[in-house]
């Protein structure tokens, strides 16, 4: 059973913010937070402060998941057969929950062990040619705007399609609509078009390892291009913003900063 560490969590996504002294980076987490509420976009992308506390747990075990399955597939990738990965996934699994801070909860451990030996020995993807795991996409686009992020597993699945996996725990599957509208895959669509000059059509996958499912949809060219302009628009705005204004409401409970805010309502900066 693994044991418990002081670790805060994870940290989010790797965006270059203006303290760094660097260009700044834009994805599709940083652009929805920026039109959340600008002054937690400028704590964690712009200032870059440790967050306060944690993300909600239910995040943190996503978080443990991908670790586990990120560690198999790395294997595959390296020519191990899928099924012959349980063990490096179940310990990458014991070493992430531990990372995140995870309650040591037996029950709860064995479930996450469960659902991470079934996907492997389930293989509901069906793994074709890997062409990344942990992919991380970046591009230049809209009058010199950088944005990048990483995608779970990218696959070859022939000699013109390329599939983006998105590994998710939610107990609840979108659908094929759903994913077809989907900022993060399509402007990962748009990447992988760019990236691999071979492809003309991209699938995009949800997979539901508690569900034991998956939900597969080809992105549409002309959704990929509006979600581009749109996270473009709010990227320009982002880098051209100095006040950050706050946005208190709804967001405020899962916010890691709210301690910290003096917009925040006094139940989300007392919450734990």
């Amino acid at each position: 059973m693994p044991t418990k560490s002081s670790n805060s969590g994870s940290s989010g996504d790797p965006i270059l913010g203006a303290s760094s002294g660097k260009k700044r980076r834009h994805s599709v987490s940083s652009c929805n937070e920026y039109e959340r509420c600008p002054r937690r976009y400028e704590y964690g992308y712009v200032l870059r402060l440790p967050q306060d506390r944690h993300v909600p747990t239910a995040w943190r075990y996503g978080s443990v998941v991908h670790a586990a399955l990120e560690a198999a597939y790395k294997k595959v990738l390296r020519g191990v057969p899928l099924a012959q990965t349980k063990p490096v996934a179940l310990a990458a699994l014991s070493a992430a929950w531990v990372k995140e801070d995870m309650p040591d909860d037996a029950e709860w451990i064995a479930r996450a062990e469960e659902v991470v030996a079934d996907a492997i020995e389930k293989d509901p993807i069906g793994v074709a040619e890997i062409l990344g795991v942990e992919q991380y996409f970046k591009s230049s686009m809209n009058a010199g705007l950088e944005f990048g992020g990483f995608s779970d597993l990218v696959l070859r699945r022939d000699e013109r399609t390329v599939e983006i996996v998105d590994h998710k725990v939610t107990s609840h599957a979108s659908t094929a609509e759903d994913l077809q509208m989907n900022a993060q895959l399509n402007l990962y669509g748009f990447f992988a078009l760019e990236k691999y000059s071979w492809a003309d059509r991209v699938v995009v996958t949800h997979h539901y390892p508690p569900l034991r499912s998956t939900v597969s949809a080809e992105l549409l060219p002309e959704k990929m291009q509006e979600v581009v302009a749109s996270l473009g628009g709010l990227a320009r705005q982002a880098e051209a913003d100095t006040e950050f204004a706050p946005c208190p409401g709804e967001y405020c409970s899962s916010c890691p900063w709210a301690d910290r805010c003096d917009a925040a309502p006094e139940s989300a900066r007392s919450a734990k």
